[in-house]
Formats: structure tokens, sequence, C-alpha cells
């Protein structure tokens, strides 16, 4: 994900309280047992489910925007992870109002409230068992709130939008909602003939069985997460078809609803997209899904999200004129996040950390400014890093702060300079992302990989930049794998000077606003 703040690339599109603010919804249907317990995630306990694995969401819907209702049924195909008697209760994150459940084809009685879908077993499961489960429901979604009181389905007169981290898809399917359970999916959307509907994959067919409406058909192959998913229904102009090497589908989109200069910025920046994500995988390793793509609509409301093989991006990234950091940013993230992904929602600084390194190897690599030398701008002159904040747990309340991008990049130039092995560098990126490839992992996880593949230990280094309040009393370039300050630099007791400012900070660091 990434917002743009004054003079610093960081933060998160929402805040995140874990305190529950509000009861959601009446029950619908009845349950005979309680509401299951969650997945156990450290900050939100309560989503997600231990009890299932999901392989594949098949998700056929339909969505009218002249009343805003969204109808149809979710069919999970999970596996149980645990002995499940009948008459046991499992548990999918979902809000909208339930018409019917089915297990195995045996009707279920169910319950929906406190941001849970609540399904009594009418079978017994044990463990390893594959189990269906199809859910029918019917509401408006943009009415709907969870119970921290977020709306994060969002709509206009041309359509809606769906796109949001932590949580987005309670909004449209239900599910286990929690970045460990990784599925496929095969999604089908009907809508009025003259919108178009976008989501992840490979549009595999657009077909008219009824007059005035058309269905969209989506197909994401490879394991994907939850808050990766989205949808838009609305209005768009289509780009690039094609790209990349090896080519692949690469389908970009923009709201015909958008300023004409943003358009064009846009379109110059994001169509730049096969180019980029070749340029990652020279990099880093090869691309690790079957397609790319790049949806703009001023909906997203002031941020962009690395929604799997097609992120979406606001408008106000591109007010200013082109904006390739911001492309490359939530495209490394196919990689950083999407591909090797948080085992908790603790572990955010393997994604926006990293994402937003590559940014400034992005520079590196365009002569506008080294990692180096943006780092150390960006550590002498970002006085709204706030240094307190712990990137090993930055709490509930606010679970992807600012500094997980703008002290996390500094973080990574620093074990590059401690390193000084650029060749060693990239080895543990690349070992890193093919040993979780499609997995999930801890920050931990990545230090002890960064100790055995470079063989020296990089702990009190990570302490420092990670979990340390404080500022570092020495700025990224200076940093050596012992946590003192490299021989060779003036010592810590020396008022440093200010670096140049990089030729591409004012592009790295730019404002998004809400005003044309």
């Amino acid at each position: 994900m990434t917002r743009r703040f004054p003079l610093l690339h960081t933060a998160s599109a929402r805040a995140f309280p874990l305190l529950v603010v509000a009861a959601l919804a009446s029950n619908v249907g009845t349950a005979s047992a309680t509401t299951p317990t969650g997945i156990g995630d450290p900050n939100f306990p309560n989503i997600g489910s231990a009890a299932y694995d999901v392989s594949n969401y098949s998700i056929d819907l339909k969505f009218d925007p002249a009343s805003g209702r969204l109808n149809g049924t979710t069919t999970i195909t999970a596996r149980a992870k645990q002995e499940l008697a009948a008459g046991s209760s499992i548990g999918f994150d979902f809000l909208l109002q339930t018409q019917s459940v089915l297990v195995d084809n045996k009707a279920a009685k169910y319950k929906l409230g406190d941001d849970k879908l609540t399904v009594t077993l009418p079978v017994r499961l044990a463990v390893g068992d594959e189990f269906t489960t199809v859910v029918a429901y019917n509401d408006i979604p943009s009415k709907v709130a969870n119970k921290a009181g977020q709306r994060n389905w969002v709509e206009n007169a041309g359509g809606a939008l769906i796109s949001n981290e932590p949580f987005s898809a309670e909004w449209w399917y239900p599910s286990n909602d929690h970045p460990t359970d990784k599925a496929t999916y095969a999604v089908s959307v009907l809508a009025p003939e003259d919108r178009d509907v976008l989501s992840n994959g490979v549009e595999t067919g657009v077909t008219q069985n009824i007059p005035g409406w058309k269905r969209h058909n989506w197909l994401s192959k490879s394991p994907q997460m939850t808050y990766a998913t989205f949808l838009a229904v609305g209005k768009y102009e289509r780009g690039g078809q094609s790209g990349g090497t090896p080519a692949r589908p690469n389908l970009t989109a923009y709201a015909t609803d958008l300023n004409p200069t943003v358009r064009a910025n846009a379109k110059s920046s994001i169509e730049r997209t096969p180019e980029i994500v070749d340029w990652l995988a020279s990099t880093l390793t090869p691309y690790p899904f079957e397609s790319t793509g790049g949806i703009v609509d001023a909906r997203m409301g002031g941020f962009a999200l690395e929604t799997q093989t097609t992120p979406t991006y606001t408008d106000g990234f591109f007010k200013r004129g082109k904006n390739d950091s911001v492309v490359v940013h939530e495209n490394a993230h196919q990689w950083f996040g999407d591909s090797t992904s948080v085992a908790t929602w603790k572990d955010g600084w393997l994604n926006e950390g990293f994402a937003s390194y590559m940014e400034y190897l992005w520079s590196e690599k365009n002569g506008t400014g080294t990692a180096a030398e943006i780092a150390d701008y960006a550590y002498a002159t970002s006085t709204r890093i706030d240094w307190n904040v712990v990137l090993t747990d930055p709490g509930a309340a606010d679970v992807l702060p600012r500094e997980l991008y703008s002290r996390g990049a500094l973080a990574i130039q620093a074990l590059r300079s401690a390193l000084g092995d650029d060749e060693v560098f990239f080895q543990i990126l690349r070992e890193w992302l093919t040993k979780y490839q499609y997995g999930n992992a801890k920050i931990t996880d990545f230090i002890d990989h960064a100790n055995a593949v470079s063989g020296r230990s990089t702990n009190a280094l990570f302490k420092t930049w990670l979990t340390d309040k404080g500022k570092p009393s020495y700025k990224p370039t200076d940093a050596t794998l012992d946590d003192s300050v490299d021989a060779q630099a003036a010592p810590r007791s020396v008022a440093p000077t200010t670096p140049a400012k990089p030729q591409v900070w004012d592009d790295l660091y730019a404002v998004v606003t809400d005003k044309q």
C-alpha cells in the first residue's frame, strides 16, 4: 500500500482500531453454537479461522449500480484442519445479509454478527477432509459498516470499487480473511452492459445472455490473499493488453471520469508496468504471477494498493505529473507482500520497507539519486518520522504506520551498507523470495535468513533500526554489523551535515491531495 505525506512517502490508507466501536447487523437465521474463535493474529485475534484452510473461492454475483445492490453466491472449497463434529461451528469473515448456507449440499444453520458468518456444521469433518460451503447473500454493501465503523465498499453513479487493506473481502464475499490462508479464485459478475468489470488475474470471457447485462469472468490461478483481491464495476478506458518478457497479459484501465490531464499523466506511468515488472524480475526473481496491470480510479480515496496482478491507484498520485515511483512500489509488492506474505499483521515491514526500498533502487538505476543518497537524506531531513514507533510491533491501532515505509527503507539500506557486498545483499533478497514464494513469514524469519546467508549476525543492526525507540545515532550508510559507526565515518559526536537533496526526492515524497 502507498500513501503520500508531505516530505514523507509512507503510511496506510486507514487507521485500524482493534476496539469495537459498534455492533454490526442483526442475526439472520440461527446457529446453535457460539461464535468461533479467530485464527490467532496478535493484532486482530478475532479475524480468520484456524479450523480450515481454503483452496478456492468461486464467486458468482450480480451488481446493479442503480440500486447499489449486490447479490449472488460464493462457493468455498476448503479442508478441515481440526476435528469438527456435526453441530460444531466454523466462522467466515463476512458482513452482508445472508439468505442461505449449504455445507456439502446440506442446509446449515447460520448467524450473522460481530463481523462473522457463524455456520453450524450439519456434517462431521475429520482432519484433512475437503468440504464445500455455498453462501447465498443479498445486500447493499455501501450501507454496511464493520464493528470498527469502516465502510470500505465505495460507489458512485458509475459503479463501485472494493480495494482496501487489511480488510475488504467482508464487503463482497465470505472468507477466511487472513494473509496465511491463500487460495485460487474464479470471479464472475453480471453488470449492466455499459459498465466494465475488473478483478484479479486474467479475464477469461465476457458473455451476454440477458438483454442489457453482461457477465464478466476472471480467474486467479496463483495463491492469493483475501486483502489482495479487488472488484471494480464502472466505466473505464482500457489500455495495454499484453507486455513483458516473457509476454504475459497486461491490463490497464482508467476511470472515464478522471481529469484529462491526470489521465494522461497516469497513462504515462501505468503503461510502463511491463517494463517496470521486467526490471523488478531482473533485480529480484522471476515474476510470480500470471498477469500484470493497473487501475486508476479517484474512488481509491488517497492511496494505492498491491491488489494481486493488478494494483489499484488513486488519481492523486498523478496530479503533479507522471509518477513511476508508485508503480514501482505497488509492483514490488507483487514479490514483497503478495507472493511472500506476512505471517501476522505485526510483520508489515516485510511488505512496506522492501517495496519502498525498491523505489530507491529504481532511482539508482535511472541516475536520479542512489539508494544510499536517498536514505541518508531521508535520515537527515525527514522530521515527520516518529522514531518511537517499533517496526516489529506497530500496534493494532495502526498496523501500517508511515514509519514502516520510511524508517523501514532506511533499515534495508543500513543492512546493505553494513554488509558492504551487493552480491551478498541481493542474494539474501532473492533467496528469501524463493524460500517463501506463495507462503508467509515473520520479521524474525528474515533476520534469521539474513544471518544464515551472510554468515554474519545482523541482530544488533536490526535491533537498532527496527526495534529500538529513538533515532539511530548514525546514518544508514555508516552502519556496520556490530552496530558501531563505520570506522571511516565521522564520529557520532560530530553533528552531521545535511547531504545534498537527491534529484528524485520531490517525486518520491510528493503529496497526494483530494483536489485537482
